[in-house]
Parts: structure tokens; sequence; C-alpha cells
């Protein structure tokens, strides 16, 4: 079914695809992210790792159909298409410590305009 380069391509991949999983999985159970987010990151990993297995059948089809003329995949499109799977894994996890350090620094600057009220508070009794 799978050619060296397409098998190549699903070997080097996979771990990526499986660390995107993972690190979903660990960020919702240390309550980083929602359980709905987490069934989204999820759903768009798994949806990347069953889209790599069908890219030669698709290619092929496209071949066969006569809807492509495009020549077979190379080595350089299989490093971009994993290039492409390391940054939206990059992406994601520095959308989550954006996230993390904006909740960080809102409960911050509420605590400390609560220290400054109460000092208010204090100053006139």
């Amino acid at each position: 079914m799978f050619t060296n380069k397409y098998a190549l391509l699903i070997l080097v991949n996979l771990p990526l695809i499986l660390i995107g999983i993972i690190s979903a999985i660990t960020s919702y159970k240390t309550s980083r992210i929602s359980k709905k987010k987490c069934i989204a990151q999820v759903a768009m990993w798994l949806t990347v790792g069953v889209l790599l297995c069908f890219v030669e059948p698709i290619y092929n089809a496209l071949i066969t159909h006569n809807l492509t003329n495009s020549q077979p995949m190379s080595i350089f499109d299989m490093v971009l298409l994993t290039l492409i799977l390391f940054c939206l894994l990059l992406i994601k996890q520095t959308n989550e410590k954006l996230d993390l350090l904006s909740t960080k620094f809102s409960r911050m600057h509420e605590n400390s305009v609560i220290a400054e009220e109460q000092r208010h508070w204090d100053k006139e009794k």
C-alpha cells in the first residue's frame, strides 16, 4: 500500500502527532485548557494523522483521474510537511503558554487592585 517515501513520511511525523495528542490531554488534565478545547485539539491531531496515511492513495487517485500532472512527492516535500507539522505544534504550545500568562497577569492585576483598595480603606479608619 505504501511506498518507502510515504511510509517514511508517516514514521517521521508520527512522533509529532503523538506529542500533540499527549500535550492536549496533559493540558486538560492539569486544567490549562477546557474539555471542549482538548477534544478539538485531539481531533485535529488525529485528522492530521489520518490525512497523512491517505496521502499516497489520494495522489494516486488524482493521477488516475487525470486531475493532476505533478511529480510524486520528493524528499523536500516530506521535509516541508514535517516542518509544517512542527510549526503547528509550536504554535499550539505557544498559544497555550500565552493563555496561561494572560490568566496569571489578570489575577495579579486583580490582586493588586484589591490590595490597593484595602490600603485605601485602612487609611480612612
